[in-house]
């Protein structure tokens, strides 16, 4: 169990952590994405609840 954490902080020692500027970048293109990929579903939901309600309104008039 010892070595692991003698591991982890000699690892931990190696990693190039990124700057204030690429930090901020990297962070808006994640919350940027986030949205765009929230709204597609958004999108894809509603049509398909749409889709199943015309659906529904079809069996409905046929029975």
């Amino acid at each position: 169990m010892i070595g692991f954490f003698k591991d982890f902080i000699a690892e931990s020692k190696r990693v190039v952590w990124p700057n204030k500027e690429e930090l901020t970048k990297l962070t808006l293109n994640v919350l940027g994405l986030s949205i765009i990929v929230a709204i597609i579903i958004y999108i894809m939901d509603f049509a398909i609840n749409g889709g199943i309600g015309v659906l529904e309104n079809l069996i409905k008039g046929l029975l």
